[in-house]
Protein backbone atom coordinates (compact mmCIF):
# COMPACT_ATOMS: atom_id res chain seq x y z
CA UNK A 1 0.00 0.00 0.00
CA UNK A 2 1.51 3.28 -1.40
CA UNK A 3 2.02 6.10 1.36
CA UNK A 4 0.84 9.84 0.60
CA UNK A 5 0.92 12.88 2.09
CA UNK A 6 -2.48 13.45 3.81
CA UNK A 7 -4.46 16.42 4.38
CA UNK A 8 -3.73 18.23 7.95
CA UNK A 9 -6.90 17.82 9.96
CA UNK A 10 -7.10 21.71 10.29
CA UNK A 11 -5.49 24.92 10.05
CA UNK A 12 -3.87 24.97 13.00
CA UNK A 13 -3.53 21.08 14.59
CA UNK A 14 -0.49 20.10 16.22
CA UNK A 15 0.43 18.49 19.04
CA UNK A 16 1.02 18.42 22.85
CA UNK A 17 4.35 16.45 24.09
CA UNK A 18 5.05 15.78 27.53
CA UNK A 19 8.13 14.12 27.91
CA UNK A 20 8.57 13.53 32.09
CA UNK A 21 10.75 11.96 34.95
CA UNK A 22 9.97 10.87 38.76
CA UNK A 23 12.73 13.46 40.29
CA UNK A 24 11.62 11.59 43.68
CA UNK A 25 11.67 8.35 43.21
CA UNK A 26 11.50 7.17 47.06
CA UNK A 27 8.31 8.79 47.55
CA UNK A 28 6.37 8.19 44.02
CA UNK A 29 7.10 4.68 42.27
CA UNK A 30 6.66 4.15 38.54
CA UNK A 31 3.44 2.58 39.41
CA UNK A 32 1.73 5.10 41.67
CA UNK A 33 3.28 7.90 38.80
CA UNK A 34 1.23 5.70 36.35
CA UNK A 35 -1.68 4.99 38.32
CA UNK A 36 -1.95 9.05 38.50
CA UNK A 37 -1.72 9.34 35.19
CA UNK A 38 -3.69 6.98 33.64
CA UNK A 39 -6.93 7.11 36.33
CA UNK A 40 -6.44 10.77 37.08
CA UNK A 41 -4.23 12.82 34.99
CA UNK A 42 -5.94 11.77 31.68
CA UNK A 43 -9.33 11.44 32.66
CA UNK A 44 -9.08 15.46 33.89
CA UNK A 45 -7.56 16.09 30.37
CA UNK A 46 -11.02 14.88 28.81
CA UNK A 47 -13.06 16.75 30.69
CA UNK A 48 -11.97 19.73 28.87
CA UNK A 49 -13.38 21.00 24.81
CA UNK A 50 -9.75 20.53 23.06
CA UNK A 51 -8.05 17.12 23.68
CA UNK A 52 -9.82 13.96 23.03
CA UNK A 53 -7.28 11.26 22.34
CA UNK A 54 -3.82 10.55 23.93
CA UNK A 55 -1.10 7.97 24.23
CA UNK A 56 1.41 6.71 26.84
CA UNK A 57 5.21 5.66 25.51
CA UNK A 58 8.20 4.49 27.58
CA UNK A 59 12.08 4.92 26.50
CA UNK A 60 13.52 1.85 25.38
CA UNK A 61 16.81 3.57 26.55
CA UNK A 62 16.99 2.44 29.92
CA UNK A 63 19.38 5.37 30.84
CA UNK A 64 16.96 7.70 29.03
CA UNK A 65 16.75 11.05 31.34
CA UNK A 66 13.40 11.22 30.33
CA UNK A 67 11.93 8.23 30.35
CA UNK A 68 8.27 8.59 29.78
CA UNK A 69 6.24 10.35 27.00
CA UNK A 70 2.46 11.64 26.62
CA UNK A 71 1.55 12.69 23.16
CA UNK A 72 -1.77 14.11 22.42
CA UNK A 73 -3.18 15.15 19.46
CA UNK A 74 -5.36 18.93 19.26
CA UNK A 75 -7.30 19.98 16.83
CA UNK A 76 -6.70 23.82 17.54
CA UNK A 77 -3.04 24.76 19.04
CA UNK A 78 -5.20 28.19 20.52
CA UNK A 79 -6.62 25.53 22.78
CA UNK A 80 -3.25 25.59 24.59
CA UNK A 81 -3.54 29.10 25.55
CA UNK A 82 -7.22 29.21 26.89
CA UNK A 83 -8.20 29.02 30.92
CA UNK A 84 -9.46 25.88 30.51
CA UNK A 85 -6.09 24.57 29.20
CA UNK A 86 -4.72 25.88 31.90
CA UNK A 87 -7.54 24.67 34.96
CA UNK A 88 -6.57 20.97 34.33
CA UNK A 89 -5.64 20.44 37.84
CA UNK A 90 -2.27 19.25 38.71
CA UNK A 91 -2.32 18.18 42.51
CA UNK A 92 -4.03 15.28 43.77
CA UNK A 93 -4.94 14.73 47.30
CA UNK A 94 -3.47 10.47 46.94
CA UNK A 95 -0.10 11.66 45.68
CA UNK A 96 2.19 12.24 48.28
CA UNK A 97 3.88 15.15 50.34
CA UNK A 98 2.10 17.91 49.30
CA UNK A 99 -0.36 16.29 46.32
CA UNK A 100 1.83 18.62 43.54
CA UNK A 101 3.03 16.37 40.31
CA UNK A 102 5.81 19.09 39.92
CA UNK A 103 6.97 18.19 43.17
CA UNK A 104 7.44 14.71 42.23
CA UNK A 105 7.95 14.52 38.48
CA UNK A 106 9.53 16.82 35.60
CA UNK A 107 7.59 17.67 33.00
CA UNK A 108 9.24 18.98 29.47
CA UNK A 109 6.23 20.12 27.85
CA UNK A 110 5.87 21.31 23.93
CA UNK A 111 3.32 22.46 21.60
CA UNK A 112 4.20 22.07 17.82
CA UNK A 113 2.10 23.02 14.91
CA UNK A 114 1.93 20.41 12.39
CA UNK A 115 3.74 20.69 9.18
CA UNK A 116 3.26 16.87 7.49
CA UNK A 117 1.73 13.49 7.58
CA UNK A 118 2.80 11.23 5.61
CA UNK A 119 1.37 7.85 5.99
CA UNK A 120 -0.31 4.55 3.77
CA UNK A 121 -3.29 5.59 2.26
CA UNK A 122 -5.38 2.99 4.35
CA UNK A 123 -3.86 2.71 7.74
CA UNK A 124 -4.77 1.17 11.39
CA UNK A 125 -6.08 3.66 13.55
CA UNK A 126 -4.53 1.86 16.74
CA UNK A 127 -1.66 3.44 18.11
CA UNK A 128 1.78 1.81 17.04
CA UNK A 129 3.88 -0.11 18.70
CA UNK A 130 7.00 2.22 18.89
CA UNK A 131 8.08 6.00 17.92
CA UNK A 132 11.42 7.00 17.50
CA UNK A 133 11.66 11.23 18.14
CA UNK A 134 13.53 12.98 16.53
CA UNK A 135 14.05 16.90 16.89
CA UNK A 136 16.71 18.87 15.19
CA UNK A 137 17.37 22.68 14.06
CA UNK A 138 18.58 22.69 10.79
CA UNK A 139 21.27 24.90 9.01
CA UNK A 140 18.57 25.38 6.05
CA UNK A 141 14.78 25.05 6.47
CA UNK A 142 14.20 24.99 3.22
CA UNK A 143 16.54 22.58 1.96
CA UNK A 144 15.73 20.79 5.39
CA UNK A 145 11.90 20.06 4.39
CA UNK A 146 12.67 19.69 0.61
CA UNK A 147 15.29 16.61 1.79
CA UNK A 148 11.92 15.09 4.20
CA UNK A 149 9.51 15.42 1.17
CA UNK A 150 11.45 14.45 -1.68
CA UNK A 151 13.62 11.37 -0.48
CA UNK A 152 13.92 10.86 3.06
CA UNK A 153 10.57 9.90 3.05
CA UNK A 154 10.14 7.49 0.51
CA UNK A 155 13.16 5.69 2.10
CA UNK A 156 11.17 5.60 5.36
CA UNK A 157 8.12 4.01 3.68
CA UNK A 158 9.96 0.76 2.61
CA UNK A 159 11.04 -0.08 5.86
CA UNK A 160 9.78 -3.32 7.48
CA UNK A 161 6.90 -2.12 9.92
CA UNK A 162 6.74 1.67 9.13
CA UNK A 163 3.31 3.13 9.50
CA UNK A 164 3.83 7.06 9.05
CA UNK A 165 5.69 9.74 9.65
CA UNK A 166 4.32 13.25 11.32
CA UNK A 167 6.27 16.31 11.13
CA UNK A 168 6.01 19.47 13.64
CA UNK A 169 7.07 22.84 14.08
CA UNK A 170 7.74 24.27 17.73
CA UNK A 171 5.80 27.29 18.72
CA UNK A 172 6.48 26.91 22.72
CA UNK A 173 8.43 25.00 25.46
CA UNK A 174 7.97 25.19 28.96
CA UNK A 175 9.23 23.07 32.18
CA UNK A 176 6.77 22.39 35.03
CA UNK A 177 4.79 24.94 33.99
CA UNK A 178 7.64 27.94 33.56
CA UNK A 179 8.84 29.10 29.96
CA UNK A 180 12.10 27.62 28.66
CA UNK A 181 13.66 31.14 29.61
CA UNK A 182 12.66 31.32 33.14
CA UNK A 183 14.37 28.14 33.55
CA UNK A 184 17.35 29.34 32.24
CA UNK A 185 17.14 26.87 29.50
CA UNK A 186 17.95 26.85 25.71
CA UNK A 187 14.87 27.23 23.11
CA UNK A 188 14.11 23.20 22.46
CA UNK A 189 14.90 22.30 18.57
CA UNK A 190 12.81 23.80 15.83
CA UNK A 191 11.27 20.81 14.63
CA UNK A 192 10.06 17.75 15.64
CA UNK A 193 9.72 14.39 13.74
CA UNK A 194 7.57 11.70 14.88
CA UNK A 195 8.18 8.36 13.27
CA UNK A 196 5.65 5.47 14.00
CA UNK A 197 6.36 1.06 13.38
CA UNK A 198 4.28 -1.49 13.99
CA UNK A 199 5.91 -4.85 14.82
CA UNK A 200 7.80 -6.89 17.89
CA UNK A 201 11.02 -4.94 17.44
CA UNK A 202 12.43 -2.12 15.06
CA UNK A 203 14.20 -3.32 12.28
CA UNK A 204 17.57 -1.21 13.26
CA UNK A 205 19.86 -2.63 9.84
CA UNK A 206 17.19 -1.38 7.80
CA UNK A 207 17.04 2.62 10.18
CA UNK A 208 20.71 2.64 9.52
CA UNK A 209 20.52 2.22 5.59
CA UNK A 210 17.85 4.98 5.66
CA UNK A 211 20.69 7.81 6.34
CA UNK A 212 23.26 6.73 4.03
CA UNK A 213 23.16 8.73 1.16
CA UNK A 214 24.68 11.76 0.79
CA UNK A 215 21.77 14.35 0.62
CA UNK A 216 20.46 12.81 3.85
CA UNK A 217 24.29 12.85 5.07
CA UNK A 218 24.37 16.54 4.05
CA UNK A 219 21.55 16.94 6.22
CA UNK A 220 21.89 15.67 9.41
CA UNK A 221 25.57 17.17 9.28
CA UNK A 222 24.26 20.15 8.89
CA UNK A 223 22.20 20.10 12.04
CA UNK A 224 22.73 22.84 14.79
CA UNK A 225 20.71 20.98 17.64
CA UNK A 226 19.18 17.69 17.66
CA UNK A 227 17.76 15.25 20.25
CA UNK A 228 16.66 11.57 19.76
CA UNK A 229 14.81 8.89 21.41
CA UNK A 230 12.89 5.69 20.85
CA UNK A 231 9.81 4.44 22.68
CA UNK A 232 7.15 1.82 23.17
CA UNK A 233 3.80 2.21 23.32
CA UNK A 234 2.16 1.49 27.11
CA UNK A 235 -1.85 2.84 26.46
CA UNK A 236 -3.34 4.57 24.36
CA UNK A 237 -6.89 6.64 25.18
CA UNK A 238 -9.69 8.33 23.19
CA UNK A 239 -12.52 10.21 24.70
Amino acid sequence: MPAVDKPLPGKNAGLLFANSKITKPDELSTEAYTRWYEQVHIPDIFKTSGISEASRWTALDPKQERPFLALYPIQDLDFLQSDEFKSIPVHDDNLPGSGAIFDLADFDTRYYKMVQLYEREKTNHEQPSFVIVFASTPADDREYDAWYREEHLQECEQITGWRKTARYELTFGRQNRKSQAENGLGQPPKFLTLHYFDGEALPTEELAKAGESERTKRNLGSLTSQEMAVFRKLSQYRK
